[in-house]
């Protein structure tokens, strides 16, 4: 991390008003490490690399510094022995081990999910070959003479090492001398290495400690006039071996072998012998801590750098000397029952797809009525990285601490949050520490990560206080220095339970931190915890204050999306407006609500809504039994034919039914989110893990159904705000924005429920009756021309809005309607009886007049 390089700090983008910032938390701290900070300016470079070595920090201009170990495995140089703005990157020496059984073995193989060429990972080798060690297939018959041997040997092993070691590390291969020469004893140990790895020594041994250790030596390539390859030592006579290839100039260099001669060592019949194989390499590192980093070009990384002591190709990351910018200025965000969500995803919100550009574009967000953005991941991204393409979603991350240079550079953020502040909007940032990308362990490390790999990829080592400190620094700077409101943490299941399944205490005791942090800094910690039905990550629990809610967009989607009337359950609806867990008393039931996400939405999971009502089903096939409680849309596959947006349009259901969602989402107990485009009723298909696309044409058209939708969005906003029109209502008074919740009717696919927000304390006192809504919710093709409900008392109800006008949906009411309550009438167990005309596929809300 380098903490006192002379960058620019970048300004504000608009001025705000400056009040005084909230002290620094010592969270992110320990004192048994030299971890560098946030709140302090260190004048050092620092990696924590305990397995290595050595550790060299190298600059751009060719420049190389050896680092001095410190205590706790940190590495540390003065940042005055580099060159200022000169990108460097680590190159560490450490040795790795593996335990191997077989007598040909492939380890170090690439996932193919890998977000970088050529990177490795260790935890993907193949299962070994079983039984002895034997003669491999590409074995030849023995003559006589140990020379012959020993060419026959090397010419089969250089004919087809590299077709065999193909994409992986290495490949080890064990020969038994007795195979080839009646008086050769021993085997031949041969180890291939891609030519991309820096090997400085190999040893074998037994891994029961009665063999060994052989050391290996290196082949070292000749170009030869002819095709014949040449002999080297004879067998038995030495550990070097000389070979030679044959190549054009400029080809790809072949792979490097490593080869030893272990006379001792003898094969029965049954035997299985288990050796265990340590490499000395070197390989280069990003520092985890930087807030940028930059590729390297291809010409440099084919090259090399021109050092001073052996080092791989590379690096393939450069990481930038970036300070972190000043904390900016105080925003006093709306309070939480104020929150209206719009998930954003930077590379597919703009054409551009950068930071720059979607700034520009969040006066439409505020216009909505929202009040905070919810950003999907802007860290650097494994795939953004590799293909340039900003749309992708952003959650393979290879830093918990850069900014994905695709979007902008940090600067560029500051000045997004310091935009959106200045127009009243809050900003939560989507935070993925539960895994890194594919081949992040090449870049950063194997120390940082479990053994164990998730199906996304290899999953960080809470148990290990470096790991803990690495995420609640990262954190840390999102709150402080980048000025933002609070964090999404993306999939807290996968932190607070292990891959396999069982729980893991130190994860749960990260994700605990993570939420004292925020609550010390006034932030907002919400997770993404599809498993958690109980409340345990918020308070009595972990402490987060919020967590995504999929059961009342499951709920609530099954409802509506079926064709068929007869086949709506209201009770699961019901189920989905009171949540969960309705008794753990926390704020606004403890969780934000969706009827689109950017996981659900996506054409090959559920689907955009109302194209899911025109279908009559999600888009994706369920393969086997999926666990109703389980992150359903990760376990199912397959996908059904996606209309286009023109026939989504056209059908009068989709519209009509995709309102009765929306209403219940800005009505329900809970935190309302839009997905991007929901607001211009969007319908185009896009697939994990890219978009969805903004269409600006619709979100800034004055006409047509994008416009009406765009409408009736922004009157449900007022209206739950307590905005009865542009310039009547009490938003401190909205019973839609508190957690009072009564189901007073739920028959033959009409749903009634009352609302009201119950004032914090009893002993405040209370100037008119407690404002009360109604929202009256007809799920069928049925126009009822006056419908009874039974209400608390009262003589008149307002109509605030009507989902259907005439034959169509409609976000305006032109004057308020007045509805006079009769009494003498006490339906569904309410003392008064209200009468009014629902159409098919209509919501009504309504306020108590008097």
């Amino acid at each position: 991390m380098l903490a006192s390089w002379r960058s620019r700090k970048p300004e504000p983008a608009l001025p705000v008003e400056e009040t005084p910032q909230p002290p620094a938390s010592k969270a992110a701290l320990s004192p048994s490490t030299e971890a560098p900070t946030t709140a302090e300016s260190i004048s050092k470079v620092a990696v924590w690399d305990p397995q290595s070595h050595h550790v060299w920090c190298v600059s751009r201009t060719n420049a190389l510094h050896e680092m001095e170990l410190q205590k706790s495995g940190w590495w540390e140089l003065p940042c005055d022995a580099l060159i200022d703005d000169a990108a460097y990157a680590f190159l560490t020496e450490w040795s790795q081990s593996w335990t191997i059984s077989g007598s040909s073995v492939r380890f170090g193989l690439p996932h193919s999910a890998a977000g970088v060429e050529a990177l490795a990972d260790p935890g993907e080798a193949p299962a070994p070959v079983p039984g002895n060690f034997s003669t491999s297939d590409d074995g030849g018959e023995g003559g006589g003479a140990a020379d012959d041997v020993e060419c026959s040997l090397q010419t089969v092993m250089l004919r087809s090492s590299a077709n065999r070691l193909g994409e992986a590390e290495f490949l080890f291969e064990v020969q038994d001398m007795g195979q080839y020469a009646v008086d050769a004893t021993g085997a031949r140990i041969n180890l291939t290495v891609a030519a991309r790895l820096h090997i400085e020594s190999v040893t074998v041994a037994a891994s029961d400690g009665s063999w060994g250790p052989v050391m290996l030596h290196r082949c070292q390539p000749e170009e030869i006039e002819d095709s014949s390859l040449v002999g080297g030592a004879a067998l038995g006579g030495g550990n070097t071996m000389k070979s030679a290839v044959r190549g054009p100039v400029g080809s790809t260099p072949p792979p490097a072998t490593w080869i030893g001669d272990a006379v001792d060592l003898e094969f029965g019949t049954d035997q299985q012998v288990e050796l265990v194989v340590t490499v000395r390499r070197r390989d280069w590192r990003i520092d985890p801590r930087a807030l940028a980093l930059e590729p390297n070009s291809a010409e440099a990384l084919a090259a090399g750098a021109q050092l001073s002591v052996a080092a791989p190709n590379g690096p393939e990351l450069w990481s930038l000397p970036i300070a972190p910018p000043e904390a900016p200025a105080h925003f006093d965000r709306c309070g939480d029952r104020d929150l209206i969500l719009y998930e954003l995803h930077i590379g597919s919100f703009t054409p551009e797809g950068t930071l720059q550009a979607a700034t520009k574009k969040l006066g439409h967000i505020a216009s909505l009525g929202c009040t905070a953005i919810s950003v999907m991941p802007v860290h650097q991204d494994a795939t953004r990285l590799k293909s340039r393409k900003p749309d992708v979603w952003g959650y393979d991350v290879i830093s918990f601490a850069a900014i994905d240079d695709v979007y902008g550079c940090p600067a560029d953020l500051l000045d997004f949050v310091n935009e959106a502040h200045r127009l009243g909007l809050a900003v939560f940032m989507d935070y993925v520490i539960n895994h890194m990308m594919w081949g992040a362990d090449a870049h950063v490390g194997p120390q940082w990560f479990l053994s164990e790999r998730t199906e996304w990829g290899p999953r960080p080592d809470f148990a290990k206080p470096e790991v803990r400190e690495y995420c609640l620094f990262s954190a840390e700077l999102l709150l402080t220095n980048f000025g933002l409101d609070g964090l999404r943490i993306d999939s807290t299941k996968s932190i607070r339970k292990m891959p396999s399944g069982g729980p893991d205490a130190a994860g749960a005791g990260l994700l605990s931190q993570l939420g004292t942090l925020c609550r010390q800094h006034g932030k907002l910690a919400i997770a993404e915890d599809l498993e958690d039905g109980e409340g345990i990550l918020q308070l009595g629990g972990l402490g987060l204050n919020m967590q995504w809610d999929m059961a009342f967009f499951c709920w609530v989607f099954e409802a509506l999306v079926n064709p068929m009337d007869e086949h709506r359950d209201l009770e699961k609806v019901v189920r989905g407006l009171e949540g969960l867990s309705p008794a753990r008393s926390h704020l606004l039931r403890g969780r934000v609500l969706f009827m689109e996400s950017h996981d659900t939405a996506a054409s090959d999971r559920y689907g955009r809504f109302p194209a899911a009502v025109h279908n009559g089903k999600a888009f994706m096939a369920i393969d086997g039994e999926v666990d109703q409680g389980g992150d359903a849309f990760q376990k199912m596959s397959g996908s059904l034919p996606y209309p286009t947006p023109e026939e989504v349009e056209a059908n009068p259901f989709a519209a009509r039914r995709a309102a009765l969602a929306l209403v219940m989402l800005m009505t329900a107990p809970g935190i309302p989110m839009f997905l991007q485009g929901q607001e211009v009723y969007e319908c185009k298909p896009y697939k994990w893990p890219r978009g969805p696309q903004m269409d600006w044409s619709k979100a800034e058209s004055t006409k047509g159904f994008s416009c009406t939708w765009q409408a009736l969005c922004k009157k449900l906003t007022k209206l739950r705000r307590g905005f009865w029109d542009d310039e009547t209502g009490n938003a401190d008074s909205s019973p839609f924005l508190g957690d009072g919740l009564h189901v007073c009717h739920s028959h033959e696919g009409v749903l009634a429920f009352l609302r009201w927000n119950e004032p914090t304390d009893s002993r405040t006192p209370q100037e008119s009756m407690l404002q009360v809504g109604l929202v009256v919710v007809n799920c069928t093709n049925t126009s009822f021309p006056s419908y009874e409900l039974g209400v608390p008392p009262s003589s008149s109800w307002s109509l605030l809005l009507s989902t259907v006008k005439g034959s169509e949906v409609s976000g305006k009411q032109s004057t308020e309607t007045v509805l006079q309550v009769e009494t003498g009438k006490s339906p569904h167990g309410l003392p008064c009886m209200l009468s009014l005309a629902l159409p098919a596929y209509s919501a009504a809300v309504l306020v108590r007049k008097s």
